[in-house]
């Protein structure tokens, strides 16, 4: 074989094997990937064909599942005073408490004795 020859075909190997490689990594259709780098469609399959190479379209998002943890529970603040009452009623008083509406509480759980 003529040697220029020779080195001729083997640039035009190594082009379109770059060529295929990068259609790979890009993520990019065959014709899609040709138009934006002005190449034949029909060139381009060949040598994805010759060199075995399978270049289907990766997406380039997916969706994947995530594990949620479960709520952790709230966490309230200590009460300032806690009444266990005989009916098996508890009430947790904050220290910021309205008086008033203390003794209204009361009033009622009074009455259903």
């Amino acid at each position: 074989m003529n040697t220029i020859l020779h080195a001729a075909q083997q640039s035009g190997r190594q082009f379109w094997q770059t060529h295929v490689k990068a259609l790979t990594e890009s993520g990019f259709s065959r014709s899609e990937y040709c138009r934006r780098h002005n190449l034949s469609y029909h060139a381009l399959t060949y040598w994805v064909r010759k060199h075995g190479v399978n270049t289907k379209s990766k997406p380039l998002l997916a969706l994947v599942e995530v594990p949620v943890r479960s709520a952790l529970p709230v966490r309230r603040p200590e009460a300032a005073l806690r009444l266990h009452l005989a009916s098996g009623i508890m009430l947790e008083i904050e220290p910021d408490f309205d008086q008033a509406a203390l003794g209204r509480i009361l009033t009622v759980l009074e009455r259903q004795r």
